[in-house]
């Protein structure tokens, strides 16, 4: 997992406050529906709201705030999934996003029809494929500041994010079955702060498979090479077999990875 930026969390001492007021204000959060942590976050503005008369006086009590701040981290998770087919699975995956809380999401195999369903509040980038349904897709959530890295490598796309903790670089691959690839083309992308993901078809006992074959062993040495490290995770992502093809490198401290068994893909999803 990956953290976002601190933000400071306010201390103040307490004040006399209209019980009555605050009260509404508090149940109108919980019958609009407010998450609980958004609801946390509200009561210390409200409680600075309404213990002063006027606009004026909460700003400059804001302004001129001497208590200490306290730097908080938040979880980023990064959404990793071979679609096969957006077009067919599009709803399916935004309820996927949506649920386990994705900014970020890098899927692989996802088509032609990769524009036919927007993702609200998403910005995309896609890399077409050399075959009807192949390609490379990454979503960021438009509150994050995404650049995209041009290349005209096939099946990859690269994004930077910035305003975070560390700056990180996403690079999503989908390497199919028949695809001839020279991984050295991909090396001078891999900088500080990188998180390399996608469908490998590559499986290396070392990496959750039973099993290591020519393209795993292949890989693991340019991974070396690179000075990136497998992300481990608690189960293999073929649903038909015992191979995980799926995988995730990074030079990132702080990295868990968990594959998800949900939708109808015949890969489970990894965040």
């Amino acid at each position: 997992m990956f953290m976002l930026a601190p933000f400071p969390l306010f201390y103040l001492p307490p004040f006399p406050i209209d019980k009555n007021i605050f009260g509404t204000a508090l149940d109108r959060l919980v019958i609009w529906k407010f998450p609980s942590k958004v609801q946390k976050r509200t009561i210390p503005i409200f409680k600075e709201w309404y213990s002063n008369s006027t606009l004026d006086s909460v700003l400059t009590k804001w302004k001129n705030n001497s208590y200490p701040l306290s730097n908080q981290f938040i979880p980023l998770n990064v959404l990793t999934y071979n679609v096969r087919d957006w077009g067919t699975r599009a709803l399916e995956l935004m309820d996927l996003i949506f649920k386990v809380d994705s900014p970020i999401c890098a899927f692989t195999e996802v088509g032609e029809l990769w524009n036919s369903f927007k993702v609200q509040n998403f910005t995309s980038f896609y890399q077409k494929c050399t075959n009807h349904s192949g390609g490379v897709m990454i979503r960021i959530g438009k509150h994050l500041r995404a650049t995209r890295i041009d290349t005209d490598i096939e099946n990859t796309v690269i994004v930077d994010i910035h305003g975070l903790s560390e700056q990180i670089r996403i690079i999503g691959i989908y390497w199919s079955q028949g695809q001839m690839r020279n991984l050295k083309d991909v090396s001078p992308f891999s900088v500080k702060g990188t998180i390399l993901t996608g469908d490998f078809n590559a499986t290396s006992q070392e990496w959750v498979s039973q099993s290591t074959d020519r393209r795993g062993n292949s890989l693991k040495k340019w991974i070396e090479e690179n000075e990136l490290a497998f992300t481990p995770t608690n189960s293999h992502s073929s649903k038909r077999s015992d191979r995980h093809m799926d995988l995730t490198f990074t030079n990132l401290n702080r990295v868990e990875n968990e594959t998800i068994f949900y939708g109808s893909s015949d890969h489970s999803e990894r965040k």
